[in-house]
């Protein structure tokens, strides 16, 4: 069982405790008076009888001064009481040994099995089993109702646990999960505000997979009408962008165009862009132009809210930092010239999400970003 102590401090590390009832009868009691100081515990014990008005009134406040040679006052402990004496003064000299607070102060003493410290790692871990109950509607409608601001901190650090966990499965599935479309489909999909950190201006997730126009059978692959992986909305323009999302194992760039291995050619060493992934850019774009011309009938009646005045495409692929320097500059030379696309890497978008949304970057974060 635990016990706590309310301590009152007076002057140069000394403070008086509340006192401790070691037995207590119908009319009398046996109480201890400790105080802690910076060289143990001390204390008195007393007798005490209760009085007219139901308070306890000392009953032997001898003058030793006065009292004649050969006499004295006994106050009998019996072994209950004496067992609460021996245990009271060991847990006041657990509190005695960390030192005295100024002020008032309150302190409780546990079995050490029992006892839970209060720092910032075990309040955080507190935080996370709090948030990760999953409680449900009527739990948030009743908080938010009794304490508005803690329902929404509670429901703000629940989102904030929720993406540094996605985060962190992102950058394992990098390696995990390098040629598997289908999981990162399933990934965005369950995660789709992490495609918002590819755009520089603000976006909103409209839909998952979403047939754009072409044959009247929605499919993919050539066996049925044309559809993209993800459908965003501009929140500036109302314009909707099509998003085709790939692998991080899709190569990014082909053989050496030009240039040679002598260090004074470096200048003009530049490559092709890969095959697949100019491939992927003509398939966004065709999803584009499919999506304009199928717009009144498609997206127009499903999407009210947006229009096709500026539409954009988007390509997630590849790894750009198993790129050499000189392959990473003819990569951007590239992308940097198209129209109305977006091309990101796996990595660029996982570097963005971690400032976007780490208060603070995990210590292996960098070097999993090397090695990956």
């Amino acid at each position: 069982m635990n016990d706590s102590f309310s301590t009152h401090y007076v002057k140069g590390g000394f403070a008086s405790v509340d006192e401790i009832v070691l037995e207590e009868k119908a009319a009398t009691r046996v109480v201890f008076r400790p105080s802690v100081h910076p060289g143990g515990v001390r204390g008195h014990i007393v007798r005490q009888k209760i009085g007219t008005n139901g308070t306890w009134l000392d009953v032997n406040d001898a003058n030793f001064v006065k009292m004649p040679p050969d006499s004295g006052v006994s106050i009998e402990l019996n072994t209950e009481a004496t067992g609460i004496l021996y245990e009271k003064l060991g847990q006041l000299y657990q509190v005695q040994s960390k030192g005295v607070g100024l002020g008032d102060q309150d302190y409780v003493v546990a079995k050490k099995d029992e006892a839970v410290v209060i720092n910032d790692r075990t309040r955080a871990q507190a935080i996370r089993q709090l948030l990760d109950r999953g409680y449900s509607q009527e739990f948030w409608r009743a908080l938010t109702t009794k304490d508005p601001a803690l329902a929404s901190k509670l429901a703000g650090a629940k989102i904030q646990h929720d993406r540094e966990a996605a985060i962190t499965e992102f950058r394992a599935a990098l390696t995990s999960h390098r040629d598997n479309e289908d999981f990162w489909q399933r990934f965005f999909e369950t995660h789709p505000w992490m495609l918002q950190a590819a755009f520089s201006t603000p976006v909103v997730v409209l839909n998952g997979e979403t047939y754009l126009g072409g044959k009247k059978a929605r499919g993919r692959n050539g066996k049925g009408g044309v559809a993209t992986d993800f459908l965003l909305a501009d929140e500036s323009t109302s314009s909707f962008t099509v998003v085709e999302i790939k692998t991080p194992s899709a190569p990014l760039v082909g053989g050496r165009y030009r240039g040679k291995d002598d260090a004074d050619d470096l200048a003009n060493e530049v490559y092709s862009i890969h095959c697949l992934l100019s491939g992927a850019l003509v398939q966004v774009r065709n999803q584009v132009t499919v999506a304009v011309e199928h717009f009144q009938n498609v997206l127009g009646d499903t999407f009210d809210e947006v229009n096709r005045l500026h539409p954009k495409a988007a390509l997630v692929a590849g790894i750009s930092r198993s790129l050499t320097d000189r392959q990473k500059a003819s990569f951007d030379q590239f992308r940097n010239a198209l129209h109305s696309t977006t091309v990101i890497t796996f990595d660029e978008l996982l570097r963005r999400l971690e400032i976007m949304y780490l208060k603070s970057r995990e210590s292996g974060a960098d070097n999993t970003n090397e090695r990956a």
